[in-house]
């Protein structure tokens, strides 16, 4: 498919129409805590998608990094969900049969397996999954997560979610209507798993 009935595809996805709007100013990938981890911030994959280059795009890890974190969302200057953004591309490559690399995946997990233990992101315990898996990210990323220490910007006491049965509960229930709906004609179902 050529760059152009990619971009249609993209700005006909849920939030996908919302790159559009984007001035380019840079803000998302300044505000990303992930950004250093990143091929390309957002502001520039956000670029080559509005640009036709896909399949640099779907190469990227950028999306398969991003926290979830909705900074970037917040900061914002123009009100774009670029999380939303972010998961439209995801389900484009994956459509398409790109996965994440490795190292990408082990982020995924670590993602994952952080909020089903705490009902919440904690980076810092994020970081340290991720690290027992690339442990070469952990002697390169050093000097930033010394920066964020200085900064405050890293806590290392989680407070789970209140009520951990209940969010255990509704991930089920989220699993259970995601295998549901694999069975969908065109659906396709990812797991960091299957990279």
């Amino acid at each position: 498919m050529e760059a152009r009935g990619l971009l249609k595809e993209l700005l006909e996805m849920p939030g996908g129409d919302q790159i559009l709007k984007c001035i380019q100013c840079g803000t998302c990938s300044g505000s990303c805590p992930m950004y250093q981890a990143m091929d390309y911030g957002p502001r520039r994959l956000f670029a080559m998608a509005k640009g036709g280059d896909f399949d640099e795009v779907f190469r990227s890890n950028t999306y398969w990094i991003c926290a979830s974190c909705y900074f970037c969302t917040v900061r914002c200057p123009r009100g774009i969900k670029i999380t939303d953004i972010m998961y439209a591309l995801k389900r484009m490559a994956v459509a398409r049969g790109y996965t994440p690399r490795e190292k990408s995946a082990y982020m995924y997990q670590a993602f994952k397996e952080t909020v089903e233990q705490y009902g919440r992101l904690s980076e810092a315990r994020m970081m340290q999954k991720y690290l027992t898996k690339a442990p070469m990210d952990a002697i390169k990323n050093a000097s930033l997560g010394l920066k964020l220490l200085l900064k405050k910007r890293m806590e290392f006491k989680v407070e789970p979610v209140k009520n951990p049965g209940t969010f255990k509960a509704m991930l089920e229930k989220a699993r259970e209507l995601a295998h549901e709906g694999s069975s969908q004609e065109g659906e396709v179902q990812w797991s960091p798993e299957e990279a």
